[in-house]
């Protein structure tokens, strides 16, 4: 028999680990069989190291698996490394106490958002958003306003792949979707109005490092008897102020 290659190890351990989400919190050996299309012979022999190395463990009553603690740790020390969370907790709660409404921290990774930080608005009727999702970014206020700033070239690409419809404002149309980044890039501000759940609107923003390029959003969030359209405005120039302070701790010369 043919050795396998250490990298090729790596490659379908890797493969598996990207089995498990929110959805998918824990799998059977059948269920990860059938969307890596790997043998179960080989699918338990790295599920067995992986859960050595804690980053796999298994539900002893129904069997199934899911992800260690080691992937929280790991995660975790990212997380705690990121210079960008670390400047925009405090100014994002500055904004949640200002505003009244969840406050949101995306990346662009994949043409999708990626949740890093959160601080929730004190009412009990609030936007639920959770770190570490991910989530589209054409009907997403962080989305777009990530979106809006990538190349051309990139935006072109994306624009090529299937869009799916959330709900009946979101924008899967082709040019009226580029019309909404051109509006984002400028009035410097998107807008989820109901986009991508219904009932709940968002404002965001971009943010910027220190060779100005866009590597973040923020967004203020919540339920649409709040964060009425007459809103907008105000809650839009809220959130452009708090991007432009982050940007500028993170060295940007662009306001």
């Amino acid at each position: 028999m043919k050795k396998q290659s250490p990298v090729k190890a790596i490659e379908k351990a890797v493969h598996i680990l990207n089995c498990f989400s929110e959805s998918e919190y824990e799998l059977n050996l059948s269920q990860i069989t059938q969307m890596t299309g790997l043998p179960k012979t080989t699918i338990f022999r790295i599920l067995t190291t992986l859960e050595k190395g804690r980053l796999i463990t298994q539900n002893k009553e129904n069997k199934k698996y899911r992800l260690g603690f080691k992937v929280f740790e790991l995660g975790s020390l990212v997380l705690r490394k990121m210079e960008l969370r670390k400047i925009a907790i405090p100014l994002m709660e500055q904004l949640s106490e200002e505003s009244g409404e969840t406050v949101h921290l995306g990346i662009f990774e994949q043409n999708e958002v990626i949740s890093i930080e959160k601080t929730d608005s004190p009412f009990f009727l609030r936007s639920n958003v959770i770190i570490g999702k991910r989530a589209p970014a054409y009907c997403t206020a962080v989305g777009k306003a990530l979106l809006a700033f990538q190349s051309q070239k990139q935006i072109n690409l994306f624009l090529r792949s299937a869009r799916e419809k959330f709900t009946a404002n979101t924008i899967t149309d082709v040019d009226k979707l580029r019309q909404e980044l051109k509006k984002v890039r400028q009035e410097g501000f998107a807008v989820d109005n109901m986009e991508h759940e219904e009932g709940v609107r968002c404002v965001g923003a971009p943010i910027r490092n220190r060779d100005n390029e866009v590597v973040a959003s923020i967004s203020i969030s919540g339920p649409s008897v709040r964060v009425t359209k007459e809103a907008i405005p105000v809650l839009a120039l809220m959130v452009r102020k708090t991007a432009e302070a982050i940007s500028k701790r993170l060295g940007s010369y662009q306001s």
